[in-house]
């Protein structure tokens, strides 16, 4: 593949944009680990807990369980403004309840790495060709005991990176796969807490060109809680945190490893269900970042709401800005 794909795909694993980074080679597909909603990115990116949206599929689908209106949620971003231009991240999500059912979750995530040329042994460049990733999401999640919630997602993951005759082997490279995720929303009303916990991207390595070759899914372990200091018809005020833990296992010299978990914080003050500001937190030693995130948002009759986040990289790469609109009906 050219040297741009390889380029973004091995900076957006590294760095993976504000939520957990894996090493060079440890996973495939690094649209898998791009958090969407900018409401819960500008928290830090601790929603396990939360999970209260149309992204719930994607954070726990536990917590879908409790969602009574149909909500719609879409979120853009440009990934690596300081490498590439065109390289862009769209996630769209839906949820729908059934009563006396449960609830129905619908996403579809879309990584698109814009477009690249490959030059030949002359240094000719030749036709351009683009490379992406789509993921689809089916969810379906109930609850027990008026209190806790339980889901279940399906995924369906197809990457795309290169024509056959862009590749040195001559072969196309692209795969598929296919993933579950499950997860667990535990609300306490009289303490105002929320437990949450998900394991995400359960599922068979992928394969691009080589069989033989193919990378693990990320598949991740989330726990967290959420705590509302602080209600009424005036203003709100909630504090989250998480724990996210890599369970992919890497054996070099005859050693296991696995990346060290990665801690995020945030805070949410709700003003007049009109107004809303965000800030948190994100330590990962192991993909360098070490920063806090700060997000706003702005909803309209409890029916619209726009949101934006600021959140960072990797030392010494730019920081991103995420946004995103979601509706109740």
């Amino acid at each position: 593949m050219c040297k741009k794909i390889i380029s973004v795909l091995l900076t957006i694993a590294i760095t993976a944009l504000s939520t957990s980074a894996f090493a060079v080679g440890e996973s495939g597909v690094p649209s898998l680990i791009i958090p969407p909603g900018a409401r819960a990115n500008g928290m830090g990116s601790a929603f396990v807990a939360v999970a209260d949206d149309a992204t719930a599929s994607w954070w726990n689908p536990g917590g879908l369980a409790f969602l009574q209106k149909r909500q719609l949620t879409f979120m853009h971003s440009q990934l690596v403004p300081d490498l590439a231009s065109d390289v862009y991240y769209e996630y769209l999500g839906y949820t729908n309840e059934i009563s006396n059912f449960g609830t129905l979750g619908f996403s579809i995530t879309y990584l698109t790495y814009g477009e690249s040329f490959k030059t030949d042994n002359f240094g000719n460049v030749l036709d351009p060709f683009t490379s992406w990733e789509v993921s689809g999401v089916a969810s379906f999640a109930l609850p027990i005991r008026n209190n806790i919630g339980i889901g279940l997602s399906m995924k369906f993951i197809h990457a795309d990176y290169a024509p056959a005759w862009a590749t040195q082997e001559g072969l196309r490279g692209a795969g598929s796969t296919v993933a579950a995720e499950i997860g667990m929303l535990w609300k306490f009303p009289s303490k105002r807490l929320n437990v949450g916990a998900a394991i995400a991207n359960i599922g068979p390595d992928i394969a691009y060109i080589d069989p033989e070759q193919s990378d693990p899914l990320p598949t991740i372990l989330r726990v967290g809680a959420a705590f509302t200091a602080t209600s009424s018809d005036i203003s709100r005020l909630l504090f989250t945190f998480d724990i996210e833990q890599s369970l992919v296992w890497l054996v070099q010299s005859n050693i296991k490893t696995r990346r060290g978990e990665v801690w995020h914080a945030g805070a949410e003050y709700l003003y007049l269900n009109l107004l809303a500001g965000r800030l948190g937190y994100v330590y990962d030693a192991d993909g360098d970042i070490r920063a806090a995130t700060f997000g706003l948002g702005f909803i309209y009759k409890d029916r619209i709401r726009l949101d934006y986040a600021s959140v960072p990289q990797a030392q010494d790469l730019e920081r991103v800005h995420r946004w995103s609109i979601g509706m109740s009906f």
